[in-house]
Formats: structure tokens, sequence, C-alpha cells
């Protein structure tokens, strides 16, 4: 299956573009996409599938758009 995901901040500037197209395999997870963009060393990471707040356990469908970013936080 394949899902395009949507990079913000520094996962944008990691992966030198904004957005992926990614081939995943049935039953794939947002863990499984996380690691298919490269991204398995962010523990910081928050995502959106379909515009919703999803878990890394999360499962993926055919087509789903998956937004990673970081948190932002200031004082």
């Amino acid at each position: 299956m394949k899902v395009t995901v949507e990079l913000f901040g520094p996962q944008r500037e990691r992966a030198g573009q904004g957005r992926l197209v990614l081939e995943l395999p049935a039953g794939a997870t947002v863990a499984d996409a996380i690691r298919g963009a490269g991204l398995v060393d962010r523990v910081d990471l928050w995502v959106l599938v379909d515009g919703r707040r999803a878990t890394r356990d999360s499962a993926l469908a055919d087509g789903a758009r998956l937004t990673f970013f970081s948190p932002v936080g200031g004082g």
C-alpha cells in the first residue's frame, strides 16, 4: 500500500523534502511509516493520520496521509 507523509520542522530538514510517498506492506502501522521515513530515533515525534492524532501502533490504510511534526514548547 502507498501512504503519503508530510514533514514539518526538523523532520523536513532531515529528509530534505516536505513530502514522501512510502510503499508499505498491508497491515503496516505508524511505526512502520516512521521507520520508512528514516525517523526512528525521534521520540518526540507527533503523528496525525488523515488529520487525527495517532499512536505508533495505529494501523494504516492504503492512501493514508500522515503528518509528522515535533511539539513546540516555549516559556
